[in-house]
């Protein structure tokens, strides 16, 4: 009865113990297996500065800085507007790690030295070769317009420009380690040390952070897709609610950068506010587009109303005359 009892006991502590590895397990298999779509359609999205206090902005992220740091052009200007339009997008590609480099992790001030170390025998071929990884992703085509506080240029800051979203956003683990693995063979290149040639190597906030302020897309669904995402690389700064990502930044004070995503997935709502709660910029998005059809809405309704009012007249005018008629018989 006792070596029953014992038999019994161990059975449960071994069960305690697997139960969480057996959960951590099937948490995995349903994230690998989570099928991401995008929503993404062609049209225009305009973004426009609603907010911007200077004094708190230098007080609270940083003296030097302005937004036009983080989003170029006239960011830094109240009612300054950006305009990006999608042109086409495909379903799924694969591609190996040189073009993800250079269009989702190489910072944008670093990526004309990107293209001077080509010559220096670290070009396509040699990340191809030393890093066959490969990566599915969706592509899409843009024109991009930068923020100015005057008219729309009749030609495009990029006129075709292109980006990619990662089919599975845990991929993004794999090609941050790459990228940083690349960076460190370039930081420690004695012939690239001695021409001032270095790649910054970069944290997982790091890489969250750029997908913020270069505007990239993500997939659907929001909440799955951002939390995937953020855990897999490390994101220690973020959190995520809903189709919102929250992100805490350090500066000359503590603050917050909120970013909401659309249901296309584009981001089309940014605040950033300090530990007070204050919203010291932001900037908010609207679409030409959904413009035009509530217009057309509202014509047809105004339309509408006066074919309405006209057949009410037309019935009460016709049902005078009936009754005069009937009136007069009588």
């Amino acid at each position: 009865m006792i070596k029953k009892k014992s038999i019994t006991l161990k059975i449960i502590i071994i069960l305690i113990i697997l139960i969480p590895l057996i959960n951590h397990f099937l948490i995995f298999i349903v994230q690998a297996d989570t099928n991401y779509s995008i929503d993404l359609e062609k049209g225009t999205q305009i973004l426009e500065v609603k907010k911007y206090d200077d004094e708190i902005w230098k007080n609270t992220v940083d003296i030097t800085s302005t937004p036009s740091d983080w989003f170029g052009g006239d960011a830094d200007k109240i009612r300054a507007k950006s305009k990006f339009t999608l042109l086409s997008y495909n379903e799924r590609n694969k591609l190996n790690a040189y073009y993800l480099f250079s269009n989702l992790v190489i910072p944008q001030n670093f990526l004309p030295l990107f293209i001077n170390i080509s010559n220096y025998g670290y070009d396509f071929t040699y990340i191809k070769r030393n890093y066959p990884n490969i990566f599915e992703v969706w592509e899409n085509w843009y024109s991009y317009w930068s923020f100015t506080a005057k008219e729309f240029n009749d030609y495009a800051d990029t006129d075709i420009g292109q980006s990619y979203i990662f089919k599975f956003p845990q991929d993004s683990s794999r090609l941050l380690n790459d990228y940083n693995d690349f960076a460190g063979k370039i930081n420690n290149d004695t012939n690239l040390q001695l021409l001032g040639y270095s790649l910054p190597v970069l944290s997982g906030d790091d890489l969250v952070w750029q997908f913020i302020t270069r505007r990239f897309p993500v997939g659907n669904p929001k909440n799955e897709y951002l939390t995937t995402l953020k855990n897999t690389i490390g994101c220690k700064n973020a959190t995520i609610s809903g189709n919102k990502l929250i992100f805490q930044r350090y500066g000359e004070k503590n603050y917050t950068v909120e970013v909401t995503y659309s249901v296309q997935g584009l981001i089309d709502h940014i605040i950033v506010k300090n530990s007070e709660g204050y919203i010291f910029y932001e900037i908010t998005s609207f679409y030409p587009k959904t413009i035009f059809y509530i217009i057309l809405g509202i014509i047809a309704i105004f339309v509408l109303g006066i074919v309405v009012v006209l057949i009410i007249k037309k019935y009460k005018l016709q049902r005078y005359f009936n009754q005069n008629i009937e009136n007069n018989r009588n």
